[in-house]
């Protein structure tokens, strides 16, 4: 029998593992609930890892190992005052600035209130911003994560940014600001969006001297906000540029594409993304598992499965978590081109045990 880490890897690399992995995203839950006093009593004490080898899943481990560096031309201030972080970047073309909101419970979750662009006259500033920026690569968090996760599943990295249009148009910008300043200012837009797939490019250069097989590009995607349209001509070239550098080390380039992605889907076959993760299927979504395979083929790895709304009351009850589960696993490979996990992780609010009711169902199903 295949380690959980071999049986995993093989699948990602379009292999062949000996059973179907179980690979939950609850990172924030544990986050929340660790800081609320509300891990189960059951699972008290244990760390994120251990949680996770306790449900009987597959390790899946993120770490950041790319740190952007701005040069001294860059004057960075911050004022926080407990509810509000006002941070300003002075540059020697001009000056934006970021106001980010805590929340009132004890995550302290924080929250992008204003964006770096407001304005058109803001693009060539955070153009400048990105010509100014380098990486930083410091491998250790991997390292360190990878021997304590050991056979049990794998770690990865990821890319410093987004594809360069969904940066803009959500951490720069905003989206509906976004949307508006690259109808009016399609040149400005396109020389900044190029500047930060520079940087991009830069750190999948560094990923891929590392140690690290799976690098994630963190987009969050969704066909409303990069319709098919914009994906094929801005999304596909850029994942190309990325992959020729990462497949050249042997590398498995990752999307994280947690929102609507039906449409998108056909187009990922030749895109360069050898791995889609977080696929969101129906009740969240106008897709299921069996579909989402069938549009990428044999070409692409998907991994997800399990909608978040299921994991809590408000989306039923365990029985109709327990009867799609059922249902969905005789439709799915075990074993090659798919992992099953979460659509897109369990919420901060979910039934846990339910997280233990999907692993014993995965892990105790034996194919016809």
């Amino acid at each position: 029998m295949l380690t959980r880490r071999e049986n995993y890897t093989r699948i990602l690399t379009r292999g062949n593992g000996d059973r179907l992995p179980f690979v939950p995203n609850f990172d924030y839950w544990y986050r929340v609930n660790r800081a609320n006093g509300r891990i189960p009593e059951a699972y008290a004490g244990l760390s994120r890892n251990d949680l996770v080898r306790a449900v009987g899943a597959t390790l899946w481990v993120r770490t950041n190992v790319l740190e952007p560096v701005l040069d001294p031309t860059v004057e960075v201030t911050e004022r926080d005052d407990g509810r509000r972080r006002r941070t300003e970047y002075r540059t020697p073309v001009g000056t934006v600035s970021t106001l980010h909101e805590y929340a009132d419970d004890s995550a302290r979750t924080c929250y992008l209130m204003e964006h770096r662009i407001k304005r058109a006259e803001d693009i060539p500033v955070v153009k400048y911003l990105f010509e100014h920026t380098s990486l930083k690569a410091d491998f250790t968090s991997f390292l360190e994560s990878e021997a304590e996760v050991g056979e049990d599943g794998i770690s990865l990295v990821g890319l410093p940014f987004c594809f360069p249009y969904i940066h803009f148009a959500k951490q720069e910008a905003g989206y509906q600001a976004g949307i508006y300043l690259y109808a009016d200012y399609p040149e400005l837009v396109e020389e900044l969006m190029e500047v930060i797939a520079r940087v991009n490019l830069a750190g999948a250069e560094l990923l891929a001297s590392g140690p690290a097989l799976v690098v994630q590009q963190g987009d969050n995607m969704d066909e409303w906000t990069t319709p098919p349209n914009l994906f094929k001509r801005l999304a596909v070239p850029y994942f190309r540029r990325v992959a020729e550098i990462l497949h050249r080390a042997g590398k498995i380039y990752q999307g994280h594409w947690c929102g609507r992605t039906e449409h998108l889907l056909p187009l990922v076959p030749g895109s360069g993304l050898d791995v889609i993760e977080a696929v969101s299927v129906a009740p969240m979504a106008r897709l299921t598992i069996p579909e989402a395979l069938e549009a990428v083929g044999p070409e692409v790895v998907i991994q997800g499965g399990v909608p978040s709304v299921l994991m809590c009351p408000q989306g039923g009850d365990r029985r109709d978590l327990a009867a799609y589960i059922k249902d969905l696993l005789p439709r799915v490979p075990h074993g090659n081109l798919f992992a099953l996990g979460m659509s897109d992780n369990v919420p901060s609010d979910a039934d846990f045990d339910r997280v233990k009711i999907v692993a014993d169902l995965v892990n105790n199903y034996r194919p016809a």
